[in-house]
Parts: C-alpha cells; structure tokens; sequence
C-alpha cells in the first residue's frame, strides 16, 4: 500500500461532488480538506461526503498543511487565480478543463508550477478512460491502417439561464470551453497540433457560442472535423477512419466505455499469407473473432466497464507523479494544455467573442 495522499477540494459544486466520490475509489487517496467561499458551504459539503477540515476560504485550503495536492472545481474563470494561489502555498494542483479562459492564463500557471517545482496538470479526465487508452493503442498498433480522418462532437439542448455558466460570459460560457474541449482535446492527444484551423459559429443574445465547428488540417492531409452545440441534441462520440477500417467512441465522449471497430478487407482463406497488421490484430486477446457488417466488412463492439465514475483515472494519474516526483504527467503535459489553450483562442478569434476581465 503506498502512503496516502491528501487531498484538499477548492469547490463545492457539482463536479466537486463527482471528483470526491470516484476518490474513494483511489484506496491510497484521503480527503483531508474542502475549502469555499463560505464557511457555510463548506461545512455542508464537508458533512455531505465525511470531509474532516472544512474552510470558509479558499485560501485557508491553500494554507492546510495536511493538504498535499488541489483539486480545483471552480468556473472557468477562477481557475487562473485559484491555481496561482495553490502554487504560491506550495500545493500541487489538478485544476479543472478547461484549464484557463486563455492561453496567456494558462501560460502564467505552467510557468509558476515550473519556477516552483511543483506538479500540475489539467483535469482531462477523458484521456485517462480506460476505453479511450485503448482507442490510442489500437491506433498505433495499425489495426485500422494509416489514420486519416476523425470526427468528434459534443452537444446537448441546455435550458437557457443567462446568469448560468453554460450561458454567461463572465463565468467563461458556451461551447467551446464547457463542451469542445473535449473532442479538441481528443483530436491532439490523436493527431497532434493542427496546422490549419477554419471554425464558425453562432453566437445567442448573451454573447457566448451556442453552436459552433472547427476544421483541423495537417501537413500529412489528416483532417478532424469537430462541432459541439448547447442547442442540439449532439450525438456526442468520435469516429476515427483510417485506411483499413473505423474505430467509434461510443458516447459520450467524456467517459465511453465502449468501443466499436469496424474492418474491411480481410484475409480470405486461411492458405493465403496473412498482411502485417492482421497479424498485429490477432495478438489483441479482445479482437477474436469479428461479426459481420456491410460487404467486405467485420465488426464488432467492446466494452471496457469503469471502476467507479470515472474521476479515479485522472486522480490515480495525479498521485502516481507525485510518488514518482514527476513535475507533470506525460499523458496530459503542460506544453500540450498551453498548445490546446492558444488553439481555442485561434478558434474564437473569428466570431470576435472575448471574456470578461480576460486578459
């Protein structure tokens, strides 16, 4: 058993919530502390969810001594202040996506965790999903050939409160941050950084994106087709094309737990020479045998169920670079969340849509 890692939650909201509860499925985390606005607040989340130390400030939880790491569940737009703060006190940070409203934020917090040695790192949950591991590794196994296309989307009707933080700007509202991270998020960790962007939008009386699309291109001819939506019923997966076949995220996006691999032109009788990446796929031990689909195709679905919700991943993440004295983790590194912030500027930069108080 490795020694317990302490655990302080700056929030009190729902996603706060979700992240104290898939801890429990972390058996060498402990929740030491809760810190909110109020002492109030606090105090109820504290005895909601058997929270020992609860702070009526945030900066009293960025002050507890028995508090090893951070985790930051505030809006979009208090995710910069809140993370300087936590770094100046000397605590390691999980700082929720997005991770800023911008890229000059985002680049202030990396550049404080670095000049301070101190852990960091975006709350990408989706990357840490054991389906969406395994989705990277057939990739690079060739399983459905050269990769040459994706699509990805995110979207569902959200009842419209001006004031909300799905809606208001001054909480970092609409689409793209709350929604398009994630299929954004997807493209890079699979393609890389695009080199060409085209995007539009359509932006609702309070100002904020309710609809809007990327195109990304790359150099090689790749290209990612993304849209995210708070005014459509999206269906909110990925599909991944390549020379041989697909792979489908199944939804939702954020945490799939099954995937589906479409193939063509397989081998035919077994006297025949089987090709290279045919042999690649018979040493997956879940890819035996395939079911038939359209003419000149198998396909079959896999599951890969979760242990508890989903959170657990990013946390056991967290706390494996901080046994193992890592500055950042290699799956969510901070060059790649600052490169994915300055392509979200690049994104809204069209529509003329800014934040308040951004800078």
């Amino acid at each position: 058993m490795n020694p317990k890692i302490r655990w302080g939650i700056l929030s009190t909201g729902s996603i706060a919530d979700s992240f104290v509860r898939g801890l429990r499925f972390c058996p060498d985390a402990e929740v030491a502390a809760v810190g909110s606005r109020t002492s109030a607040a606090a105090e109820r989340f504290g005895a909601r969810l058997g929270i020992p130390r609860r702070h009526g400030s945030y900066e009293a939880l960025a002050a507890d001594p028995d508090v090893d790491i951070v985790y930051i569940g505030t809006p979009h737009n208090l995710h910069c202040q809140n993370t300087l703060m936590c770094l100046a006190a000397g605590k390691a940070v999980l700082c929720e996506k997005p991770f800023a409203l911008n890229a000059d934020q985002a680049g202030r917090m990396i550049n404080a965790a670095r000049s301070r040695r101190l852990f960091l790192m975006e709350a990408m949950w989706m990357r840490f999903i054991p389906a969406v591991r395994e989705l990277r590794r057939l990739l690079a196994d060739g399983l459905i050939g050269e990769v040459r296309m994706m699509e990805a989307d995110f979207g569902f009707p959200a009842a419209f409160d001006p004031h909300g933080r799905l809606f208001n700007p001054a909480l970092g509202g609409g689409a793209l941050l709350d929604l398009g991270i994630y299929p954004i998020s997807l493209s890079y960790w699979l393609f890389g950084p695009p080199s060409r962007i085209e995007s539009l939008a359509v932006l609702g009386p309070t100002g904020v994106d309710e609809k809007s699309a990327a195109l990304f291109g790359y150099e090689d001819g790749r290209m990612a087709v993304l849209h995210f939506t708070l005014a459509a019923d999206a269906p909110s997966g990925a599909v991944v094309m390549g020379t041989r076949g697909r792979i489908h995220v199944q939804p939702p996006i954020f945490r799939p737990e099954r995937l589906s691999v479409v193939l063509k032109n397989l081998p035919g009788p077994a006297s025949k020479p089987r090709p290279d990446w045919m042999k690649r796929a018979a040493r997956l031990p879940f890819l035996a045998p395939l079911k038939k689909a359209a003419a000149g195709h198998r396909a079959r679905g896999f599951k890969f169920p979760l242990l508890g919700n989903g959170y657990n991943y990013e946390a056991e993440e967290a706390m494996r670079c901080l046994r193992e004295g890592r500055m950042e983790s290699a799956d969510m590194p901070l060059d790649e969340t600052l490169a994915i912030m300055r392509t979200l500027d690049r994104i809204r930069a069209p529509w003329g849509l800014k934040y308040p108080g951004e800078t």
